[in-house]
């Protein structure tokens, strides 16, 4: 113990006056450390407030939905038999209070409702039933409402109002619901009434389309895992058009985005860890070729194989210690201070915990990267001996003595460190798929790599010398024995690939969270015009009434009665928008052009001027839904007349372009049926007010509905994850230029000793630099070829394998990223020669 705590003292020593070549090595570390801590203490944040608080989230452990109908006395009896229900409708009705109205996100419960939490109301009492609350009183039902919608219709708790052309008591105000993240973002105020008052109710209609009621039951399970009770009830329920979810199904789309996101975040994470890891390498690798010197004193003075490693080995311990430490504190610090804006975002508290995991996978992958791209190095250390005092040392890379690694117990070392690796990664991401694919897509590019430049190498050696003196000095460099063209290619590729992968996954998710975000989020919505108020408003938009937009699309009401020639009714369902497209007539349209805020996930639009056979766009949720698929068939039935169309697409689209309809007919279909029109008004900032005033006196019989506050919701937590996506994005790339900055440091006093003997020999100093940037202006082009197969490759099967977002590249920024990455790999080169070719030949032979 003695001699090993003396070897690591000496380590210790020696690295002491050189510590300012390393840091770009702790950077790397740090950024790569600090990515992996961050990602797994949100994602462990975010699994611990779902999973272990899943039931005080939906309310109960399972949730059971449609559209259409309640559920039947046998349904319930199954139900029951797994524990306590409560009953749950949502629905958008028009509240009406003297001329005033208000839109309505009204919400129904029974008699058991909340089975877990409680509602927070004023004056609600804390351990009251809502549903005694609510109870009809002198023949009128209560109602807890929004506090906002106190002041639409300019009411105070007591007052009477209409709820769907029934009057109801404002009996409270409503301040929180248990389960309103699993509600998620509900158009309009909400409003909390009993199942007994919603029964009085005459005009259930909504006043917007392609939104229907949603029946719900909240199961408390009891002797029954959630897991087990989930998969029994799917199967039972499988046929009846019942969908049961589980909380995290309930927090929707959101969960989706943030799951991208961290799935993102993780890819990043590895990736700085792998060109980390690189930098490691080329650093450790460039130190010990300068430091092989002494290494041959020590050896010549009897020190052993074992001594050499340990006074390296601790040497890239403490640079690991630094730079995990460093990262662990920017990564856990920043994602505490973050924690309660991303719960924010998706409807879900998130409380800072202390959580070891986390900090334990973080600084366990960034010892490991350390020692694994250091291993090869501290090899070629060992294998140093003292003749090598006798020779031409310090001025290239040492040679790997690949006989030594083939070993037992060095494939054990190798082997271990893999499966450390896997295991760490696993523990991070949870997705064993992920893991290996990335470890096998950064194996084979560093081997597509080494091949190319074997390829290169073999071609530029077959080819005649140039005529010009710089361009052939260049090549001989490249091409010369103890050339670092290798080691510089491989690492620049990596680090290049890795820009190029972060620049397009940024992209696709971008495109993915905003989607078309040119359009404008509409503040003001109505249904059911006709074409004289339309001319109106087209009318009104301009500078002077505030109105920047306006759109309007046909809006029919019609059934679906047939699919593929059999009943609707009969027809298997999942999913409440079929449940909702089942339930009667429904809105639907038909859209000569596909919207701004739609896009295409099979088949394809038709054309402009389509005059063909009957064509429908369905969303892309009913292709499940229905069991149906491009080229079948779906009856309608319009005014009591039958059409049959085709299905030609099924569409996604954003929620931040406002209300779209499930189903979509092509032109010249159902032209001749009547119809009314669906208008969306966009007014300009900070005039949605006066709009709103304006509208209401120009058209008086026309009730608009304000949804703009709720889709700007929807889109600031978009944009928000967006900004997210571009600053670690950034983050990546900046570390991927300091590993371009660290590969250069291979060889570098090899081409030092070479740039001085020229320059002896009669080179100047001009020559001499501009040689070297072409020389590895030639280097960085040879690594950009490959690493922009290898970028946009992984870029494109992660997009769509890994994040299930459509691939998109934006050709113009790629060239500007590959350029810049280029010329920045030259100026850096070129550089490495400068302290050489502008310092007197003696002093410097005297330093070497």
């Amino acid at each position: 113990m003695t001699a090993i705590r003396a070897a690591i003292r000496t380590g210790l020593l020696d690295m002491r006056g050189d510590l300012r070549r390393f840091i770009l090595l702790v950077v790397c570390l740090a950024v790569g450390t600090a990515l992996i801590a961050g990602v797994s203490f949100v994602g462990a944040s975010i699994t611990r407030a779902v999973d272990l608080d899943a039931a005080k989230l939906m309310g109960g452990d399972l949730e059971l939905s449609r559209a259409d109908r309640w559920a039947t006395n046998e349904e319930l009896q199954i139900l029951s038999g797994y524990g306590a229900i409560s009953t749950v409708m949502d629905t958008n009705v028009r509240a009406q209070a003297g001329a005033r109205d208000a839109f309505v996100d009204l919400m129904a419960v029974g008699e058991t409702y909340p089975l877990l939490g409680q509602v927070v109301g004023q004056p609600l009492p804390s351990k009251a039933s809502v549903f005694e609350f609510l109870s009809e009183r002198d023949g009128v039902f209560g109602a807890l409402v929004d506090p906002l919608m106190l002041d639409q219709l300019d009411l105070k708790v007591g007052d009477t109002f209409r709820l769907g052309g029934t009057d109801f008591q404002a009996r409270g105000q409503l301040l929180q619901l248990p389960d309103g993240p699993v509600r998620g973002y509900r158009l309009g105020l909400t409003t909390l009434i009993s199942t007994a008052g919603l029964k009085t109710i005459s005009d259930r209609s909504s006043p917007l389309p392609g939104l229907g009621n949603w029946l719900r039951y909240k199961l408390l399970l009891v002797d029954h895992d959630r897991n087990d009770a989930k998969a029994n009830l799917d199967r039972i329920f499988a046929s009846s058009g019942w969908t049961v979810r589980t909380a995290r199904d309930g927090l929707g789309a959101m969960v989706r985005y943030y799951d991208q996101f961290m799935r993102f975040l993780v890819i990043v994470g590895l990736g700085s860890l792998l060109i980390g890891g690189v930098s490691v390498w080329t650093s450790m690798q460039a130190y010990i070729a300068e430091r092989s010197s002494m290494i041959a004193v020590m050896r010549s003075m009897g020190a052993k194989r074992s001594r050499i490693f340990v006074h390296f080995f601790s040497q890239v311990t403490m640079l690991a210690s630094v730079g995990v430490a460093i990262g662990l504190a920017v990564g856990l610090g920043s994602a505490v201070v973050l924690l309660p804006f991303v719960g924010e975002a998706i409807g879900v508290k998130l409380v800072p915990t202390t959580q070891v995991q986390p900090a334990l996978v973080a600084a366990g992958s960034g010892f490991l990267t350390a020692f694994a791209f250091s291993y090869i190095p501290l090899q070629q250390a060992q294998a140093v001996r003292p003749v090598l005092l006798f020779r031409a040392k310090g001025l290239s890379a040492l040679p790997v003595n690949w006989g030594a690694l083939a070993s037992p117990w060095q494939i054990l070392l190798i082997v271990i460190s893999i499966v450390a690796f896997v295991g760490l990664a696993f523990a991070m991401t949870g997705d064993l798929v992920l893991v290996a694919a990335f470890g096998a897509a950064s194996v084979l590019s560093a081997i597509a790599l080494q091949l190319f430049v074997w390829l290169v190498r073999f071609i530029l050696l077959k080819l005649p010398e140039p005529p010009t003196k710089i361009l052939r000095q260049a090549l001989r460099a490249i091409l010369g024995a103890g050339s670092n063209a290798s080691a510089v290619v491989v690492s620049v590729g990596m680090a290049m690939a890795m820009l190029i992968l972060v620049m397009v996954l940024q992209g696709n998710l971008r495109q993915e969270f905003l989607g078309a975000s040119a359009f404008d989020v509409p503040t003001l919505v109505a249904a059911d015009l006709f074409p004289d108020e339309v001319e109106i408003l087209e009318e009104m938009v301009g500078p002077a009434s505030g109105i920047t937009l306006l759109s309007s699309t046909p809006m029919l009401r019609s059934a679906l009665v047939e699919i593929n020639g059999a009943a609707a009714t009969d027809v298997r369902t999942r999913g409440p928008e079929a449940g909702f497209l089942l339930s009667g007539e429904v809105p639907v349209t038909a859209r000569p052009q596909l919207p701004a805020s739609s896009k295409v996930v099979a088949g394809e639009w038709w054309p402009q001027d389509y005059q063909g056979p009957g064509l429908v766009s369905l969303h892309q949720n009913l292709r499940s839904g229905l069991g149906v698929d491009i080229g079948d068939t779906l009856t309608f039935s319009f005014f009591g007349e039958l059409l049959t169309v085709k299905v030609a697409s099924f569409r996604d689209y954003s929620w931040q372009g406002g209300i779209d309809f499930l189903v979509t007919f092509s032109p010249g279909v159902v032209e001749q049926y009547p119809s009314t029109l669906f208008a969306a008004v966009t007014a300009a900032p900070g005039q949605e007010n006066a709009v709103e005033r304006a509208l209401a006196a120009a058209l008086r019989d026309v009730r608009f509905i304000a949804i703009g506050d709720t889709l700007e919701q929807i889109t600031g937590a978009l944009s928000q994850i967006s900004i997210a996506a571009s600053l670690v994005g950034g983050l990546a790339v900046g570390n991927g230029l300091l590993v371009l900055i660290g590969s250069l440091a291979t060889g570098r006093r090899q081409r030092e000793t070479d740039t001085l003997i020229t320059r002896v020999l009669g080179a100047t100093r001009g020559t001499l630099i501009i040689t070297a940037l072409v020389q590895y202006l030639i280097l960085a082009a040879i690594a950009a070829l490959p690493a922009t197969g290898i970028g946009v490759g992984l870029g494109w099967i992660v997009s769509l394998l890994m994040l299930d977002v459509d691939f998109t590249l934006d050709f113009y920024v790629l060239a500007i990223v590959l350029l810049l990455a280029i010329v920045t790999t030259a100026l850096l080169g070129g550089t490495t020669i400068l302290r050489a070719a502008s310092a007197r030949p003696a002093r410097f032979l005297r330093d070497l």
